[in-house]
């Protein structure tokens, strides 16, 4: 825009003036320097393609921003026939254009044709006059006004060796046409009214000689300044893309920085740096932690495609897929650009920074440990647009030979978009990372809990900061786009020009990509890292803050902290704030199904641990014991085993899901629930063993037994006081000792037991445990099984009546280990724990390292270290084992027993028979008359002697 206000004011200026003739070089008109205007020139005349139908533009608001204008113009001096005329105090106003078409075309590989034409120049001159002919002299005022008609065109050729391998390096004004038309000319003559009519009589005469001059000029000009300035500029720009255009030479090795440093080890005898190949191949957390990274970059299959891409979409890119950069971290001054010439001073500032296609990858292998501190990276993109809204501030030059004098005209503000695209996009880089541990393990929570400071306190920690390798590559560049100018006609310009320009140098770019990026662009960036970070980018905690953490300021954006009756200030930065706001986003999605999408997080964890999404599996051996059974005259020896434990449908969380949630009026209370087994029941299984060898009998039974349970509710509410100055001072290097966070909750006083005494609401409380099953059911399955009355209980089980009953016995069982849990057994328990924390905590100030726990008076306590889960799993256990057991004897006593009365019927007299077989026949009748009546229970199909069993079991727990 600028530029092309500047192009058009010159080229007005020159055909709407007279001029002396060019053997007349004390008057003639002075232009505005080649150098001045090479460069805006250049842009205009060299940036269109060819469109000879289009449509004539408006450029009505650049004529309203021209009539606010005047052009002062140099003094002219014509003498042709005797008469001599200098003009003076030449000032032009009501500068109007009628159209401006540019065109451009592509004659071969080597020459690309720019045409421009400017069509209805139209402007009204007033100026100071002197002349003298023959005897006669005198001096006035005039004026001129331009001929709507007149126009100007001028063809320029742009020439390279091949524009696919080189920039265009000369250019040559192929042709010229001008066609200026004076409209009229009019003289006020002061003195001898003579004056007037002498210069009338010669207006034809001096019109034709000045149309002619004028059309003369301006091609001499324009020529002048294709031949010489713009070649002088296009030398310059072939200069400077010259050095990228060489040869690619062999890749930098990334290993360079690295294999030249010579490392210590650090306070604590270990390597100063983190060791990224220790990382990757370690084990346990740190380990698993890494290979679920990587599955964010790897395109689990051709539909879904990179999961990287959803994060995106999810938590970084605002609506439509954009991400917007604060222009402020390009640079800190207010505008990129300040021009001042002859015709205008301007200034430009990026106002908003878009980018569109982040959510495009199509393949990533990154962080991948080349080196122990240098990590290689490879990314692809589909495509990536830039779309930059930029504010050009143009008012008239104040230089003492300023062209354009505006007065007190407001300056003009035109606010524009540049839209830039790329497609296929490579780029691959290596970045040396040298993390100091001491520095990184010290570095404390406080600090970087306000999310301005978490990167100069990493580069705090960050010793060496180096890009080893960078190299981009682009399949295919997609002219850029400018809108929102003032009006369609100036939209045309730039945007025309825009295109031209791309077209001559767009191949020419996509070659000096990977040396200019591995070059320029890396040693730039290299020299802005090393100003990052330092000691006074990263605060202390705030030492102010020593009181009881307020989560609802911690977790939750002022507005809803003020809601639940929080303070509404934010002490805590915007950290933690800004993760549980991802993390409750995510707990609160749902999928068609309506689970939560959480689930996808649990099938990833749970396939690495069984290669089953959503199982957990825990082969072998869990429990073995033998026992002698003496029942009945039943001797035998029995072992128990049980093996291969499995829990299934784990990922059947039910959305939404409430973790860490902050209550009303409550500053230190978190409220948790979540609901699993919501589409399929989850189930823990087992495989049970009895082996049984007597005298008279041998059982072998092999059975896999399970639980199913559907729509299990659990709510926790806790109480956890922590304390503001321990949170703060936290150090990094101690963020997974558990006892180092129990360090930062309140102390809680114990007596000589290790009882609490005093406030019951400090410290940790478990204040509400609840856990509620809507369906249960018990399920046997017979791997290899010798006792045929096992068959009968597997239908006995998945009957109906044997659900109902399963679930009854589940929520007593429940409800008493959420009892146990919220009881002070297990109160104790963290108390102790809380207590000890500080002396076990590496940082804390009453730490000892020697320390092996505080003695207590004993309490006459449950003893039991399992947890709510194992717990439930041995009840499981145990009541099946129970079941299975218990039949087993019934069956092995009873075989015996008939082989026993066998023999001892044959040692019977025959009175003895008779008397045996009359009482036999009166049972047999007594027994006939009862189950006509009622129906025994072992045979029931109510299951009422199993849920008699199950119950009584409870009862004694």
């Amino acid at each position: 825009m600028w530029c092309s206000l500047q192009y058009l004011l010159l080229l007005t200026a020159i055909v709407a003036t007279t001029a002396s003739s060019p053997s007349t070089p004390a008057r003639s008109i002075n232009l505005p320097t080649k150098t001045n205007v090479s460069n805006a020139l250049y842009q205009y005349l060299s940036t269109s393609t060819n469109d000879s139908s289009r449509k004539l533009q408006t450029f009505d608001a650049l004529n309203e921003i021209f009539a606010e204008i005047s052009l002062d113009l140099p003094d002219a001096t014509v003498d042709r026939s005797g008469l001599e005329i200098t003009i003076t105090e030449l000032v032009c106003r009501d500068l109007n254009v009628g159209d401006i078409q540019i065109d451009h075309e592509i004659q071969s590989p080597t020459s690309q044709k720019v045409g421009v034409d400017v069509i209805g120049i139209k402007i009204m001159c007033n100026f100071r006059y002197a002349y003298r002919w023959t005897i006669f002299s005198g001096e006035g005022a005039g004026n001129a006004v331009l001929d709507p008609t007149s126009n100007a065109s001028i063809d320029m050729e742009f020439k390279s060796k091949d524009y696919s391998m080189y920039p265009p390096a000369d250019v040559d004004v192929a042709e010229c046409r001008t066609d200026v038309q004076i409209a009229d000319m009019n003289f006020d003559g002061d003195g001898v009214g003579i004056l007037s009519g002498i210069l009338n009589l010669f207006e034809g005469l001096l019109r034709d000689t000045i149309e002619g001059e004028l059309n003369t000029l301006v091609c001499n000009e324009l020529s002048g300044l294709g031949d010489d300035a713009l070649d002088e500029f296009l030398l310059a720009v072939s200069t400077q893309l010259d050095v990228f255009l060489e040869p690619e030479v062999a890749g930098t090795n990334p290993l360079y920085f690295e294999d030249s440093l010579e490392l210590h080890a650090g306070s604590d005898g270990l390597p100063l740096y983190l060791d990224f190949q220790e990382m990757k191949n370690g084990t346990g957390l740190v380990g698993s932690a890494w290979e679920e990274l990587d599955k964010l970059f790897t395109v689990s299959n051709a539909t879904e495609g990179v999961p990287f891409n959803n994060i995106m979409r999810d938590y970084v890119l605002q609506e439509g897929g954009m991400l917007e950069i604060d222009p402020s971290i390009l640079s800190s001054a207010n505008s990129f650009f300040n021009g001042h010439d002859i015709l205008t001073e301007t200034s430009m500032s990026i106002k908003s920074i878009k980018i569109k296609g982040l959510d495009s990858f199509t393949k990533m292998d990154v962080l991948k440990a080349i080196g122990k501190h240098t990590l290689w990276n490879s990314v692809q993109l589909d495509y990536l647009d830039i779309v930059v809204e930029i504010e050009s501030v143009m008012k008239a030059s104040s230089k003492d030979d300023a062209v354009i004098v505006a007065g007190n005209s407001p300056p003009i503000k035109e606010l524009f978009t540049v839209d830039f695209k790329v497609t296929d996009i490579t780029v691959d880089f290596s970045i040396f990372l040298g993390i100091n541990l001491d520095t990184l393990g010290n570095l404390q929570l406080g600090s970087v809990l306000d999310m301005t400071f978490i990167f100069p306190c990493l580069l705090n920690a960050i010793d060496n900061l180096s890009i080893t390798e960078l190299s981009v590559k682009v399949e295919d560049m997609v002219p850029p786009t400018l809108s929102g100018f003032l009006d369609p006609g100036v939209d045309y310009l730039i945007s025309k020009g825009a295109k031209s320009l791309f077209h001559m140098y767009e191949a020419v770019l996509i070659r000096t990509m990977p040396n200019f990026f591995d070059s320029f662009v890396r040693e730039k960036l290299n020299e802005i890292l090393t100003d990052f970070g330092g000691a006074d980018g990263c605060p202390a905690p705030d030492s102010s803050l020593k009181g009881i953490v307020d989560f609802r300021a911690l977790l939750l954006p002022v507005q809803r902290s003020v809601e639940l009756l929080g303070s509404g200030d934010s002490p805590y930065g915007s950290l933690v704030r800004s993760i549980y706001g991802v993390v409750k986003k995510l707990m609160a999605a749902s999928d068609e199904n309506g689970l939560s999408q959480m689930n996808s997080i649990i099938k990833s964890m749970t396939a690495s641990q069984s290669n089953v999404q959503g199982d957990l599996s825990f082969p072998g051996e869990l429990f073995g014991t033998k026992m002698n059974v003496a029942l009945n005259g039943l001797n035998a020896a029995i072992e128990l085993s049980m093996k291969d434990l499995a829990v299934t449908n784990i990922d059947t969380l039910g959305a939404p899901i409430t973790l860490l949630q902050p209550m009303k009026g409550e500053s230190s209370v978190l409220n948790n629930s979540v609901s699993i087994g919501v589409s399929d029941a989850v189930r823990t299984s087992f495989t049970l063993k009895v082996m049984g060898k007597g005298d008279e009998v041998e059982v072998n039974n092999e059975l896999e037994l399970g639980i199913s349970m559907s729509n299990v509710d659990m709510i926790l509410e806790l109480l956890a006081e922590i304390q503001e100055e321990p949170f703060l001072q936290f150090p990094v290097k101690d963020i997974t000792n558990m006892n180092c966070w129990l360090a930062t909750v309140v102390r809680p006083i114990l007596n000589n037991y290790g009882v609490r005494e005093g406030e019951a609401d400090s410290g940790i409380v478990l204040r509400k445990v609840s856990v509620a099953v809507a369906e249960a059911g018990l399920d046997m399955k017979c791997i290899e099984c010798t006792s045929p009355l096992l068959l009968d209980m597997q239908d006995v089980l998945s009957s109906q009546k044997g659900i109902e009953d399963t679930t009854l016995v589940a929520n007593n069982i429940f409800e008493y280990l959420s009892k146990v849990t919220g009881g002070d057994w297990v109160q104790t328990i963290i108390d102790k724990a809380v207590y000890e924390a500080g002396m076990k905590c590496p940082h804390s100030p009453t730490y000892d390292k020697d320390f092996v726990g505080l003695q207590f008076d004993e309490l006459v306590v449950p003893q039991t270290s399992e947890d709510s889960i194992s717990f439930l799993i041995a009840i499981i256990a145990v009541v099946g084992t129970l079941i299975v057991v218990v039949s087993l004897l019934v069956v092995s006593t009873r075989w015996v027993s008939k082989r026993r009365h066998q023999r001892w019927l044959k040692m019977l007299s025959r009175p003895q028979l008779l008397v045996l077989e009359k009482i036999q026949l009166e049972d047999e009748a007594r027994e006939k008359d009862l189950n006509g009546r009622i129906q025994a229970m072992v045979i029931s199909t109510s299951s009422s002697r199993y849920y008699f069993v199950c119950n009584s079991i409870y009862l004694e727990l």
